[in-house]
């Protein structure tokens, strides 16, 4: 006798045979008792879930002998004809392949026909989708003006692609995809009626690979049984599948948690050169990440697709691996599969994959990126760019260096200073007197108790420049604090920022300090700003030719004063000589600079 396929064998005869679908099938039931059954049906939804089986058990429960029955007997003339394909009141078409006008119009010509042996005449139209759109106004037609005797049924795998105006005039259902467990309790009851021996897990697996298709699960139940010569065992299932084991699932994922590149590689090549396909095994691998990181949070969504034995060591690795690592596990691989849907390499994209995931590679920030650039814009607005550097990750934290880093970088002491500009002693009666008391390098390095401003100075910076105070934190960006007694703070400048000195004596700008100052410290100290060595001074003092004197005398008895001193090394002095308006040489800057904002011979100044 010839072989009938399982999923032939066993398709549902009666509504009671129909699993899973259980509102489509109380609805044509009732419609079937109340005498209510609508003229055009659209069943719609994934292949293998019972749609053209509903719609012949319906035309069976229409023209049964005994009927109308939403029990069909499937002992009658009808009912055994409607199964065996042989009903002249019962006519299938496949619109994927019988898509055009001229079918259309032929179904047109025979629907005003009177049915030839049962009640009704049912047309069942699969894949209806695919219908032309000239074959879909011809099939509106006859939807709007049906003869009492006729019901259409509308299949389709594709809902979203038939006409609204059909969808309008039709009773919609959409059937459902049916879980693991609803799929594996079917194949067990299957079995158990072909005496098929299996094991549960094997069933799990067979309904896993189903995907939700009836047919799918019953075909592959139907291979196995042929393939195997005792009982069908999981290993056997993966084996004609070409799939891995848990086992392989658990290492892969452990070898990625714990940075084990060489062993999640080690996989690869070892799948590969068993022959199995690598691209299922990354869906497969998905899969197990998925059920990772649904387990913590919803168990029995995890465990649905799980057999007994795999369930163990799953929550053990759920529990040792964080729902975090798990999502960055998952997003990778996602984009992985991407890659290879687009006709990469699987196996060169996984190994790449695979080697970033436990490396930890990452590509650049483009929102770390973005947020410099607008941080480097905005200080070039406010006039504060040259104040400090912008990092990347923490614009307004300024780039400071610890004291004692900065000893062969610090300006040149005051005295130094002082001993190069010899100041004249009448040209400085209206300036303060220095303060003898100033240590070169203090050795507090500016802290009075607690406070080390030394050390702070960076972040008061950084506090002027949060008080849209961007020009007051370049003018003491680069300062650097001798000394904090509690009530005076004494600030200078390198050499080559003398011009600096000017803006930092100025009230505006010093009032501003003060008030960071203020919420610093709790005080309002007053400031001293030493100016820093003259370019002209330095360069003469590191001159090769330049003799060793030995220690300076005290800038007390210096006789001659600074200007005395520029015009002695040939520095033009703008008061005696004729202003051409052409600077000739850089000493002039500071001559220039000193008259401008009056800050006297001494190049310092308390506030």
């Amino acid at each position: 006798m010839k072989h009938t396929t399982l999923y032939r064998k066993w398709r549902p005869r009666a509504f009671s045979g129909i699993v899973g679908q259980e509102p489509v099938v109380r609805t044509l039931r009732r419609a079937i008792e109340m005498d209510r059954v609508s003229h055009a049906y659209l069943f719609s939804g994934p292949r293998g879930t019972g749609k053209t089986s509903t719609a012949k058990v319906l035309a069976m429960g229409l023209n049964c002998e005994n009927g109308p029955t939403p029990e069909p007997d499937g002992t009658c003339d009808s009912c055994r004809a409607i199964v065996n394909n042989s009903s002249l009141d019962v006519v299938e078409m496949d619109a994927a392949s019988n898509r055009g006008i001229d079918e259309i119009r032929d179904l047109r010509d025979r629907v005003n026909l009177a049915p030839v042996a049962g009640r009704m005449k049912v047309y069942i139209v699969d894949e209806v989708h695919m219908l032309t759109t000239e074959a879909f106004n011809a099939l509106l037609k006859m939807l709007e003006e049906p003869p009492e005797h006729v019901v259409f049924v509308l299949a389709t795998t594709e809902k979203h692609k038939v006409l609204p105006t059909i969808i309008s005039r039709c009773q919609s259902f959409d059937f459902r995809r049916p879980g693991v467990e609803t799929l594996a309790k079917k194949l067990s009851e299957i079995a158990r009626a072909e005496g098929i021996e299996t094991e549960p897990e094997a069933l799990t697996v067979i309904a896993r690979e189903g995907k939700g298709s009836f047919r799918d699960a019953e075909g592959l139940l139907d291979q196995l049984s042929s393939f195997s010569e005792g009982p069908i065992t999981a290993a056997m299932v993966r084996e004609l599948l070409g799939s891995v084991g848990s086992e392989v699932l658990l290492e892969t994922t452990a070898a990625l948690h714990e940075r084990r590149a060489a062993d999640a590689l080690r996989v690869v090549d070892r799948l590969s050169n068993e022959g199995k396909d690598v691209g299922q095994f990354a869906n497969e691998f998905v899969g197990h990440l998925r059920r990772l990181m649904l387990l913590p949070h919803a168990p029995e969504v995890a465990l649905a697709e799980v057999g007994a034995d795999e369930r163990g060591p799953l929550e053990a690795q759920s529990k040792a691996i964080s729902t975090a690592e798990i999502v960055r596990l998952v997003e990778a691989m996602g984009d992985s599969l991407g890659r290879m849907k687009r006709g990469g390499d699987p196996k060169l994209d996984l190994e790449l994959t695979f080697l970033k995931l436990a490396r930890d590679y990452t590509e650049p920030d483009v929102d770390s990126l973005i947020r410099r650039i607008e941080t480097l814009e905005a200080a070039l607005e406010n006039g504060g760019l040259s104040a400090a550097p912008v990092n990347a990750t923490h614009p307004a934290e300024p780039d400071t260096k610890p004291q004692s880093e900065a000893t062969d970088e610090s300006p040149p002491p005051l005295s130094a200073v002082l001993e190069s500009d010899e100041p004249d002693a009448t040209k400085v009666e209206d300036a303060p007197p220095a303060r003898e008391e100033i240590p070169v390098e203090p050795a507090d390095g500016g802290r009075d108790g607690g406070v080390d401003l030394a050390s702070e100075w960076g972040r008061i910076i950084a506090d002027l420049k949060r008080r849209r105070q961007a020009l007051t934190a370049a003018v003491y960006g680069e300062a650097r604090v001798e000394g904090f007694d509690g009530h005076i703070l004494k600030l200078s400048f390198p050499e080559e920022q003398s011009f600096h000195v000017g803006m930092a004596k100025d009230r505006k700008h010093v009032e501003e300090l003060k008030k960071v100052l203020e919420d610093r410290v709790g005080t309002r100290p007053h400031v001293e700003v030493l100016s820093g060595k003259p370019d002209g001074a330095a360069s003469s003092s590191a001159s090769p030719a330049a003799p060793d004197t030995g220690p300076a005398p005290p800038p007390a008895s210096e006789p001659h004063s600074a200007p005395e001193a520029r015009r002695s090394e040939g520095a033009r002095d703008p008061k005696t000589t004729e202003d051409d308006g052409v600077i000739r040489d850089q000493r002039e800057v500071f001559t220039l600079a000193r008259e401008r904002f009056d800050l006297g011979e001494s190049g310092e100044g308390t506030f």
